[in-house]
């Protein structure tokens, strides 16, 4: 193993996981768009088609959380939006979301944040654990997304964050 230059600092790291967050989705879009129209019937296409649009409002909710501001929470929190709607929302999400990574210092991440969970319980927070969490999830969720598409027979994104990292410098 070589040493590198590159070092991962703070909120640096979590912009690198954006900019691979947005090009997995992409990815993952077009996956579900390779499935044939016979194979769009199928309830793993139905799930498929709502597994980003519920990482676009899980963004949203943690993005809210994060800088204190309200959100309603919806009432479906796996809805079948179109793609093109897929789209556009997971583009505003990474707009927001780049936006509040510039906002915030490496300091930042310490810090903790207080919100109303989903079970109505107030909770504490650090930031850092929230970007941890938040990019967690969408992975998770895009993994999901894969096999759904796999099993409808469509082109499967390989959408891991290794593909997206930057080679070191030596």
């Amino acid at each position: 193993m070589s040493e590198t230059t590159r070092a991962n600092p703070g909120v640096e790291r979590f912009r690198r996981q954006l900019r691979a967050e947005s090009l997995a989705n992409e990815l993952a879009i077009k996956s579900i768009e390779s499935v044939s129209a016979h194979m769009q019937t199928s309830p793993e296409y139905d799930r498929a088609v709502q597994l980003l649009p519920h990482n676009q409002l899980a963004r949203a909710i943690w993005l809210s959380r994060l800088r204190g501001e309200p959100f309603a929470v919806p009432a479906d929190w796996f809805p079948a939006w179109p793609l093109a709607e897929t789209r556009e929302r997971a583009a505003a999400m990474d707009r927001g979301w780049a936006e509040y990574l510039d906002s915030i210092s490496d300091a930042d991440l310490t810090l903790a944040v207080s919100f109303k969970g989903g079970d109505g319980q107030m909770h504490r927070k650090l930031v850092e654990d929230i970007l941890i969490h938040v990019f967690n999830h969408s992975t998770y969720h895009r993994g999901q997304l894969a096999r759904c598409v796999a099993h409808c027979a469509g082109q499967r994104a390989m959408t891991d964050y290794i593909r997206f990292a930057e080679e070191p410098t030596i």
